[in-house]
């Protein structure tokens, strides 16, 4: 592998104990890196990653005031800092608890390395981020590198500015902002999918009973909740690619709505065959398919249109 431009990259470098972060320090100096922010404390991280856009975070997984793997957890959800793809390396005491660690990496932490950190671990742990990062994917309770437990899981195009940048290459800061943002978007759409899957399970299990008119609690039950992920969608899809698929979304709660309230006197059969095509529009929606506000108006008139003259 080609010489690394560690002069081409910035780094965050947090940990309580000062000789150890000072260690680390010395280590990225001799490498060439000059952008070097220190911090000790979780508190500090909040602040710095407030103010900066770090190209990579050295963190001790024990800091004074706190655990680092749970402030990695929210770097990964976009509470903290500005890139949640940012890749992260954790420092532990070399008889660190294996449950710890284990529970750090299912936060999202890119990689472990342990102390004393000695060069070569470091330059290691870097050139491995830099040629064989783990891939990112997106669960519903998760963005990160990818786990053992996520074999299947939605994957995604992350950016990794430190490797492009290592190898030389200059990245203005509204490249790596639109990076982020499109890699963002990314994520808000496997996360709108996996409300779609919902909503799809849910009405393949209700739409046959409430087609042949039968209805009881259960039926009530889960149509409340599909009116709640469809309202859940319609909360996630604001500011996003799949923004004109709230028409959908609202057009299914307002369905399932009805008949959730009005059930038991009588099935409506005319909302109750709505129901099928609204959430097979709705998939086909967040799966690209449907590319406009219009286009959803259109299909929404269709649907409807189509059962009331049945």
């Amino acid at each position: 592998m080609a010489k690394l431009n560690f002069g081409n990259i910035g780094v965050f470098l947090v940990d309580g104990d000062a000789g150890a972060r000072q260690g680390v320090r010395h280590i990225l100096f001799n490498e060439g890196c000059r952008d070097i922010r220190l911090g000790d404390d979780c508190k500090e991280v909040v602040t710095v990653l407030g103010q900066n856009d770090p190209d990579l975070i050295i963190g001790e997984l024990r800091l004074p005031d706190g655990n680092f793997a749970a402030v990695t957890q929210k770097i990964r959800q976009g509470k903290i800092g500005h890139n949640p793809f940012v890749p992260i390396i954790l420092v532990v005491v070399e008889d660190e608890d294996p449950k710890a660690v284990k529970a750090a990496l299912d936060m999202g932490v890119d990689d472990v390395v342990s102390k004393p950190v000695s060069a070569v671990g470091l330059m290691s742990r870097i050139s491995r981020l830099v040629e064989k990062r783990r891939p990112f994917v997106v669960t519903e309770d998760y963005m990160g590198p990818k786990r053992v437990q996520d074999e299947g899981a939605k994957a995604i195009d992350a950016p990794n500015h430190l490797s492009r940048k290592l190898k030389g290459e200059k990245i203005g800061f509204l490249d790596k902002e639109m990076d982020v943002a499109a890699a963002e978007e990314d994520v808000k759409g496997c996360r709108l999918q996996f409300i779609g899957d919902e909503i799809k399970s849910l009405i393949d299990g209700i739409a046959p009973r409430l087609e042949k008119g039968e209805f009881d609690r259960d039926l009530r039950n889960t149509l409340a909740r599909v009116v709640a992920e469809a309202m859940r969608a319609q909360d996630q899809l604001e500011n996003t690619r799949y923004e004109h698929v709230a028409r959908l979304c609202s057009s299914l709660s307002g369905v399932a709505g009805q008949l959730r309230d009005t059930g038991e006197d009588s099935v409506d059969l005319r909302r109750a065959m709505l129901l099928r095509p609204l959430s097979q529009a709705i998939q086909v929606g967040f799966a690209g398919g449907i590319a406009s506000e219009e286009a959803a108006k259109v299909i929404v008139e269709k649907i409807g249109a189509g059962i009331l003259k049945s």
